[in-house]
């Protein structure tokens, strides 16, 4: 555990959640904007269990849950147990992943571990090695998809819209796939912060064409945007 962002109204929609950052990822897209949290090794300070436990238990009553983001928290094999007693100190779960690991995510999804589950999908899936630079199977991201539509928990699908990385097509592929999710959402690339250089400063499509296409892919699965800056549809 490599970071805690005490209370959130943006993370969790509907809630007032505490982030926890996990560090470690098997992915290294370059539009990262946590690419601090990207190695497992290298931490100069992690935060302990029992003063994790303290903090919230020192806040239950006004903080909903904990959202667990990284870095990729399906990475460590011991993210169930975390879940576990998250609950048992009355804290909701949300977890943020990109869906690499679908046993260990069915595995919490079936045991009730998990809220909410919000699932990165970073392009098609034939371009996936691209975008995320590292070896993946789209089979894995597939499973994934369909294990968390399969489930009961509330879930929502989402994927920065990266030009160059993600267009109109892979966004079609996508929409289709995750066909009968609750919600896809497309989020405008920031480009303040980023793992590879060369994307720092990049612009995102104009709001216009992403609101477009939103409205377009609602035709396979309901299509929100989140992230806009001058609508109030973000």
């Amino acid at each position: 555990m490599r970071g805690l962002l005490p209370s959130s109204m943006l993370d969790w929609p509907g809630k007032i959640c505490t982030v926890l950052f996990l560090g470690g990822c098997d992915f290294s897209c370059p539009y990262c904007h946590n690419p601090e949290l990207l190695e497992t090794e290298g931490f100069s300070d992690s935060i302990d269990w029992e003063d994790l436990a303290f903090f919230l238990s020192e806040r239950s009553g006004w903080i909903d849950g904990v959202s667990i983001t990284g870095g990729e928290p399906t990475i460590h094999a011991d993210l169930p147990l975390l879940c576990e007693k998250l609950q048992g100190l009355g804290m909701a779960v949300k977890i943020d992943t990109n869906g690499s690991r679908p046993r260990l995510l069915a595995e919490i999804l079936s045991r009730g571990l998990v809220d909410f589950v919000a699932m990165d999908l970073k392009t098609s899936f034939e371009r996936y090695p691209t975008v995320v630079r590292r070896p993946v199977d789209p089979l894995s991201i597939g499973e994934s998809v369909d294990a968390v539509i399969g489930s009961a928990v509330e879930h929502e699908f989402r994927c920065t819209v990266v030009p160059g990385l993600v267009g109109l097509e892979d966004l079609e592929f996508l929409a289709e796939r995750a066909a009968g999710a609750r919600v896809f959402i497309l989020q405008q690339f920031r480009s303040e912060n980023t793992l590879d250089p060369a994307y720092r400063g990049a612009k995102g499509y104009p709001e216009e064409v992403l609101l477009d296409w939103a409205d377009k892919l609602s035709r396979l699965v309901p299509t929100r945007v989140r992230g806009l800056v001058n609508t109030l549809l973000s």
